[in-house]
């Protein structure tokens, strides 16, 4: 494949990625329309990033109407054509370097191993960001520069591939720039082929928070507030994947939350007083009426309640009772009110689950890749900030799903979008301190929680698959 394509929603644009592994230059597209009989209408081309990373538009006017469409959208405000020209410039070059070189990085792109070594080090000498040199394992700087110590390219430069300075000033709310990556981006352990048709896999999805919208209040504007019982209410653009193996302990527990109530004898009279007011009043509530009307409900119900000889004790006791302070006169009697005790639903609950895996790296690619799943949970749980430091954004969430032959576990449970609420790493699984020559662990020991962001209603079961959620 000469040609690869990958999908980068930037600040709410979805944008076509179009990554040529042949010549290293990348085209970002408007997306394809769809018409309705299914045909397709070629995206609109923006920007190319040529094969020494640089960037130049190709239709410099419609990619700022585009993005600035999404701004409105968002409620967010448009930019200027110079405004435009510093966020792309300074940020979303940065973004889209980094796609380009996960695509020029992955040997798979290419269709022999050759190809592949000679043209990622052809890009990586002629200066594209990002790009790792096959020949010697370094890996391009934020401008272009080979560096023996590629960890420190993302703390090196604050721009990828720039023709411009200054990064412009966004302190407004949910202002985000959340770079994880393509939507390409894969990673699994272990390592090496893997037939499709023999094990199962436990995935995970990492996803943006799409918040709810407000708009102020009035004609149900707070509407957007809620998720109305939608499973993707809140799960936005997917950013990476990590498949792993199925583990020895996995479970479930359903919980919907009951509790005790009591209402006494007193309680109820004043709740039928109440009711047969309110009830009473049409055409809108009369104040002077509805007091009326309750003062004579009210000294109704007391005849009522007074003519019973135990609840006449009771009311007696009570108010005795609290006119001394003790509690519980009518107790000391031998009797006690009838409670009316009732076990009652007061609402849904949420679930969470214990994730543990045992990572053992068998040679320097599979630590590799650990240390990479690692890092990937803890970047996606972490909590982000807006460019101005003013605010602070949700942090990504995950799609989890159990898998059989490629497709979801048909005998298994489905998990609701969920957070990681907690994650710990143990470095030294065997209580002994053991690294490899280059420093890698033996074994890692990771467990995480993740705990399901919405509740699961009755609806949602009906067609759940599986054993439902």
């Amino acid at each position: 494949m000469s040609k690869v394509k990958t999908t980068r929603v930037w600040n709410g644009l979805p944008v076509d990625e179009i990554t040529n592994t042949e010549t290293g230059v990348v085209e970002l597209y408007s997306q394809q329309t769809r018409g309705a009989m299914g045909s397709t209408t070629p995206g609109t081309l923006f920007a190319t990033g040529d094969n020494k990373g640089k960037w130049s538009y190709n239709d410099q006017e419609g990619f700022r109407r585009g993005y600035n469409n999404k701004q409105r959208t968002q409620g967010k405000p448009t930019l200027t054509q110079e405004d435009f020209n510093k966020k792309f410039f300074t940020e979303g070059t940065k973004i889209f370097n980094n796609d380009r070189a996960n695509i020029l990085n992955t040997e798979t792109n290419y269709e022999t191993k050759e190809l592949f070594e000679n043209n990622t080090a052809a890009y990586a000498t002629n200066g594209i960001p990002g790009v790792i040199n096959p020949e010697t394992g370094n890996k391009n700087n934020s401008e272009g520069k080979d560096v023996s110590n590629p960890e420190g390219n993302n703390e090196e430069a604050e721009d990828l591939g720039v023709e411009e300075g200054g990064n412009p000033s966004d302190n407004s709310v949910g202002s985000r720039e959340r770079d994880f990556g393509s939507t390409t981006i894969s990673y699994r352990y272990p390592l090496g082929r893997v037939p499709d048709l023999d094990y199962d896999f436990i995935q995970f999805i990492a996803c943006e928070y799409k918040g709810g919208s407000f708009t102020g209040g009035g004609n149900g504007k707070f509407g957007g507030l809620t998720t109305k019982g939608d499973i993707e209410a809140r799960v936005g653009t997917p950013a990476e994947t990590i498949t792993l193996p199925m583990i020895p302990s996995l479970s479930e527990s359903n919980v919907v939350e009951w509790g005790k109530d009591r209402i006494n004898p007193l309680q109820l009279a004043l709740a039928n007083v109440a009711g047969g007011v309110l009830a009473g009043q049409t055409g809108g509530i009369d104040l002077g009426k509805a007091f009326k009307d309750f003062a004579s409900a009210t000294k109704d119900e007391a005849k009522a309640l007074l003519s019973d000889g135990s609840t006449k004790d009771f009311i007696v006791s009570y108010f005795a009772g609290q006119a001394s302070g003790a509690s519980n006169l009518l107790g000391r009697t031998g009797t006690v009110i009838n409670p009316n005790l009732e076990l009652l639903f007061t609402g849904p609950s949420l679930r969470s689950f214990n994730f543990n895996f045992k990572f053992r790296p068998r040679d320097p690619k599979e630590a590799e890749e650990i240390r990479q799943i690692i890092r990937v949970f803890k970047r996606n749980m972490a909590v982000q900030r807006t460019s101005g430091e003013n605010f602070l954004l949700t942090p990504n969430i995950f799609k989890i799903k159990y898998l059989h032959k490629g497709g979801d576990h048909p005998f298994m449970n489905r998990l609701m979008p969920c957070a990681c609420t907690a994650f710990t790493v143990s470095y030294t699984p065997d209580n002994n301190y053991m690294t490899y020559d280059d420093g890698s662990m033996t074994g890692y020991d990771v467990s995480f929680t993740m705990a399901e962001i919405v509740p699961i209603y009755a609806d949602h079961q009906k067609d759940a698959g599986g054993t439902g959620f």
